[in-house]
């Protein structure tokens, strides 16, 4: 059984015979806590624990960022936008509504009967109305064509909120910007991503068996 991350389904996509010789690869390590993404993560979580106090981390923030981080021009300006950023996104919480249901849930998806879309799904929050899956996202490009998406949005309503498949909000919040870009996507949308992710994965698999 092939188990592929679903954060890993661009890049399939893009090339699925580089992307199978990759699975073969050791995996390098990557950026958690210590990253600017990151630090800014541990610190939506403080405040949704204590979302009277949403100054205090900001200013928390501002200063996590110049002890972890060389201060410089360009991480001074990065710092100052990643800062805005979470002003904007407490801001946006309290306005609606929104409390932290979790940072993330475990995929298991059985794509294909050899195939497994595993990983983690975005952050996820609610209020007595809404609910949304959003990742956090620094420079996002066009992420309202990448086949995650629609298929996140359909797993989360089905397993997660239990809920009708248009009541699940799904997208990114922008640090550039400061804002949430959501999207709901219609059961066509979806339907074609899951062909789409089946056949690319499909391809990968078989390229395995060679």
């Amino acid at each position: 059984m092939l188990n592929i991350s679903i954060s890993k389904l661009e890049q399939a996509r893009k090339n699925p015979q580089v992307f199978a010789a990759s699975l073969s690869e050791i995996p390098k390590g990557f950026g958690g806590s210590g990253s600017f993404n990151g630090t800014f993560k541990s610190y939506i979580g403080k405040f949704h624990d204590d979302n009277e106090n949403k100054e205090k981390y900001n200013r928390q923030l501002q200063d996590a960022y110049k002890l972890k981080f060389v201060e410089n021009l360009k991480n001074n300006k990065r710092a100052e936008k990643y800062c805005k950023a979470f002003a904007n996104y407490t801001d946006y919480m309290l306005e609606h509504g929104f409390g932290l249901d979790n940072f993330f849930t475990r995929i298991n998806l059985k794509l294909l009967s050899d195939v497994l879309l595993g990983g983690n799904s975005p952050i996820l929050s609610s209020s007595d109305t809404r609910n949304m899956a959003f990742s956090i996202e620094e420079n996002p490009s066009s992420w309202q064509h990448e086949l995650k998406y629609p298929i996140l949005q359909k797993y989360l309503a089905d397993k997660y909120y239990k809920c009708e498949l248009d009541k699940v909000e799904i997208g990114v919040f922008n640090i550039n910007s400061c804002q949430f870009e959501l999207k709901v996507f219609n059961s066509i949308e979806i339907e074609e991503a899951f062909e789409e992710a089946r056949n690319v994965l499909g391809e990968v698999s078989r390229i395995m068996k060679l």
